[in-house]
């Protein structure tokens, strides 16, 4: 493992192109055989910790900020373009993951609960797991304390509000559980 700076690890065989910026005095873990292209930003903020496991792939122009929380992505996800991951509260995405572009997926939420203006209320931070295998089509939006199952499916342009069980094909705004993915369900 190749140590660029005392906070950063970016193995050797990891691929940044050349215009990836990796911002903030947090700590950042890039595995063997990453690949980011171009434009991707890479913020941890002051002391928040961003990960991205082996053989994963940021594509052009994605920005993941970590606002002293944490991303940690696993193994072999593909993060599509422009997509946006907030980590305030911390996101978690497992193994195999595809996320399409323009995606936006925010581990916070703002507090409205009284006559004082929102941005001075401060923000709730519950977190976001995606679990192993699933599927987030384009322009979809992942809100904070959501939890998506194991090879879930989720429609293009859906928003998730709640959590979701594994094997479902989801989608609308708000984001609802369709059908079972499972083989014997496509009969």
């Amino acid at each position: 493992m190749t140590v660029t700076e005392s906070k950063r690890q970016i193995d050797s065989t990891a691929n940044l192109k050349s215009t990836v910026i990796i911002s903030g005095k947090g700590t950042v873990i890039i595995e063997p055989y990453v690949t980011i292209e171009d434009y991707v930003l890479i913020d941890t903020s002051e002391f928040g910790l961003i990960h991205i496991g082996t053989r994963s792939k940021l594509k052009h122009g994605a920005i993941l900020r970590a606002y002293d929380g944490y991303i940690k992505i696993g193994n072999r996800v593909t993060i599509g373009e422009y997509s946006i991951l907030a980590g305030h509260g911390g996101i978690v995405i497992d193994d195999t993951v595809a996320i399409a572009g323009h995606c936006y997926i925010t581990a916070q939420n703002h507090i409205y609960s009284s006559d004082i203006p929102i941005r001075f209320q401060g923000e709730t931070t519950k977190g976001i797991n995606i679990g192993f295998g699933a599927w987030i089509g384009g322009r979809c939006v992942i809100l904070d304390g959501t939890n998506l199952g194991e090879y879930c499916i989720i429609g293009a342009g859906s928003v998730v509000t709640k959590s979701l069980s594994k094997n479902m094909i989801c989608y609308g705004n708000p984001c609802k559980e369709i059908h079972s993915r499972k083989p014997q369900d496509f009969d």
